[in-house]
């Protein structure tokens, strides 16, 4: 039941219908690509750069679903790399929905009974990692929302 919940969130910040009203899906709609890797004031990271950490640490929840603790570089999952097109933006966004959907997928499939054992970092439990991980996207959807007003407004 929790697992399904969790799974629930981690769906819905991404496409919408969560509680704060505003989903990844919604925020980058109408960004281009020239736009996800403009840099602003507002932040040191790029709309891009932050959807692909998403993305990266959705991975790295997955392994450690599976048992696996991987080291994380210096890059931390920032390292998106020059969109040199459109269609590397919507590859960008297509790859991070399907990150979304694989994740909530693999949380849906964990054994409830392990959700408050030790994850593989031996710092929390497998809950709090899981419900970290919709805060983590709610954070990280926050910051796109104002990347992208700073944009606009200037």
């Amino acid at each position: 039941m929790i697992a399904n919940l969790i799974a629930e969130n981690i769906l819905e910040v991404y496409e919408g219908n969560n509680w704060t009203g505003v989903s990844i899906t919604d925020a980058i709609k109408d960004v281009n690509w020239q736009q996800a890797q403009h840099k602003t004031i507002a932040s040191q990271n790029t709309i891009a750069s932050l959807l692909h950490h998403l993305y990266y640490w959705n991975g790295v929840m997955m392994q450690r679903i599976n048992g696996i603790n991987p080291s994380i570089p210096e890059t931390n999952g920032f390292d998106v790399g020059e969109l040199k097109s459109e269609s590397d933006w919507n590859d960008l966004k297509e790859k991070t929905h399907q990150s979304f959907i694989k994740l909530a997928d693999a949380i849906k499939n964990f054994p409830e009974e392990k959700l408050y054992e030790t994850s593989p970092t031996g710092k929390s439990t497998y809950y709090k990692n899981l419900q970290g991980m919709v805060e983590h996207a709610h954070y990280h959807l926050g910051q796109m929302v104002i990347i992208k007003k700073v944009i606009n407004d200037s």
